[in-house]
C-alpha cells in the first residue's frame, strides 16, 4: 500500500437508475446469443446476508438454498456479520486490553469508523485479534450436516478478512497499519491453517480484501511497481499457508452501507495485481486461487464500455475468474458486462456473482440478485 498516510477517498455517489424490464433483458439475451454447453455456470455467493438472516448459520444456509433455484453454487457461505468486519471492529477490538480507542464512530460511512492505537507499554498479540473463524466454521458445518445432503453443496465457504485490511481498519493510517501488520498476518495465518487442518477439502476459503484495490486508487501510478510487490508478498504468504486449500480471492471496492470507496475507471489495477500474484505463487509452487473480480460496485450497474475491460486481454492465462457483474436492478447491463468479460478473456468464466456480499441489501434485493445470477448462469452453460 502507499507509503504516505492516506485516508479512504470520499465514497462514490450512486446514481438513480430505473430497473430494466425483464422483457428488454430477454431481448438482449437473445441478441447476444451466448454459446451453450451442457451445464450452467456456477453461481458464487460472496458472503453475507442482512439481519436477521445472518444471525445463525442454519438460517442463512437455508435461505441460500431456498432462493438459488436450480443454480449450482460454488459453496455455502456462513458469514455472521452483514457489514463484513464492522461488528469485530466495533465490539471485539474495543474490548482488547492492549488497545485504546482514538476515534469513535458508528461505521455508517467511511468517515464514521472507529480506530484504535496500542496503549503505551502494551503489545498487541496475535491471540488478541479474535476473528473466531474456527468457531464459526464449526457451527456452520453442524448446520450443513442438518440440511438435506442432496440439496446442499459439499463445501462451506469461510470468509477470511485480509490482514492488511484488518490492520488498516483497526489503526486508521498506513503507518500504524504497517507497524502492526505482522501481528495481524500471524493471526490470519493461524486461522487459515487451523481451518484446513480441521476440515480439509470440505472448506472453501475466501480471502477478502478491499485494501488491495483501494491502495492502487490512492497511490500514484509511478509507485505501483513497489506497491504491487508489497501487496503480492503479503497476500501470497496467506495463500501459501494452505497451498492445497480451495481458495477464492475476493477483490473489492468496498461496500459499507452499499456504497463503494471509489468507482473504478478500468480493470488495470486488479489485472496488474493478479498477474504479479500468479508469479509470486508460482515461485512458491502454489496454485493460483480463483479470482472474484468485481465489475459492478455498490448500487451502480456494471460498466458496459468495452474499453473498461481491455486489461483482461492481458490477464495471465490459466487464472480462473468469477465475474462480479450481477446487479439486480440492471439485468441488461449485467448481461452485457458478462459478455464483455468473456470476450476480453478470450474464454469462459468460472462463475458469476454479485460484486460483493448481500449484507448491505434488503432481503428482497438479495433474492432478486440471486435470481438474476441463476438466470444468467443458465444462459451461459459450459461444457
Amino acid at each position: 500500500m502507499p507509503r504516505e498516510t492516506a485516508s479512504a477517498p470520499a465514497p462514490a455517489t450512486a446514481s438513480a437508475t430505473a430497473p430494466t424490464t425483464t422483457a428488454s433483458a430477454s431481448a438482449t439475451t437473445a441478441a447476444s446469443a451466448p454459446e451453450r454447453g451442457s451445464r450452467p455456470l456456477p453461481v458464487h455467493l460472496v458472503g453475507s446476508l442482512p439481519h436477521p438472516l445472518c444471525d445463525d448459520p442454519a438460517t442463512s444456509m437455508r435461505w441460500f438454498l431456498d432462493h438459488r433455484g436450480d443454480a449450482r453454487l460454488t459453496a455455502l457461505p456462513s458469514d455472521r456479520d452483514p457489514r463484513w468486519i464492522i461488528e469485530w471492529l466495533t465490539h471485539h477490538m474495543s474490548a482488547v486490553p492492549a488497545l485504546e480507542q482514538v476515534r469513535g464512530g458508528e461505521s455508517r460511512g467511511y468517515d464514521d469508523m472507529p480506530f484504535y492505537r496500542v496503549r503505551p507499554g502494551h503489545r498487541l498479540r496475535p491471540e488478541d485479534i479474535g476473528l473466531a473463524r474456527l468457531a464459526q466454521a464449526e457451527a456452520a458445518f453442524a448446520a450443513l450436516d442438518r440440511l438435506c445432503p442432496a440439496e446442499a453443496p459439499p463445501r462451506v465457504q469461510v470468509g477470511i478478512p485480509n490482514a492488511l485490511d484488518l490492520a488498516f481498519f483497526t489503526f486508521g493510517s498506513v503507518e500504524a497499519a504497517r507497524e502492526w501488520l505482522p501481528t495481524m498476518q500471524e493471526a490470519v495465518l493461524a486461522e487459515v491453517t487451523g481451518l484446513v487442518a480441521r476440515w480439509g477439502d470440505r472448506v472453501q476459503l475466501q480471502l477478502e480484501t478491499p485494501a488491495v484495490l483501494v491502495s492502487y486508487h490512492c497511490a500514484p501510478p509511478p509507485v505501483w511497481p513497489t506497491l504491487t510487490a508489497e501487496l503480492t508478498a503479503q497476500v501470497g504468504e496467506v495463500i501459501a499457508a494452505a497451498p492445497d486449500a480451495r481458495w477464492v480471492l475476493h477483490l473489492c471496492y468496498g461496500d459499507l452501507e452499499h456504497v463503494p470507496v471509489f468507482t473504478p475507471a478500468d480493470l488495470h489495477p486488479p489485472v496488474r495485481f493478479v498477474n504479479a500474484l500468479a508469479d509470486v505463487l508460482a515461485e512458491r509452487g502454489v496454485a493460483m486461487p480463483t479470482v472474484h473480480l468485481p465489475v459492478a460496485s455498490g448500487g451502480h450497474p456494471p460498466c458496459t464500455d468495452p474499453a473498461f475491460f481491455d486489461a483482461l486481454r492481458h490477464l495471465r492465462r490459466g487464472v480462473d475468474v468469477i465475474a462480479g457483474v450481477v446487479a439486480e436492478n440492471h439485468p441488461v447491463e449485467t448481461r452485457r458486462a458478462l459478455r464483455l468479460v468473456v470476450d476480453a478473456l478470450g474464454g469462459p468464466v468460472a462463475g458469476v456473482a454479485a460484486a460483493c456480499g448481500y449484507g448491505r441489501r434488503t432481503e428482497r434485493a438479495a433474492a432478486a440478485n440471486l435470481a438474476l445470477a441463476a438466470e444468467v448462469a443458465r444462459e451461459w452453460c459450459v461444457g
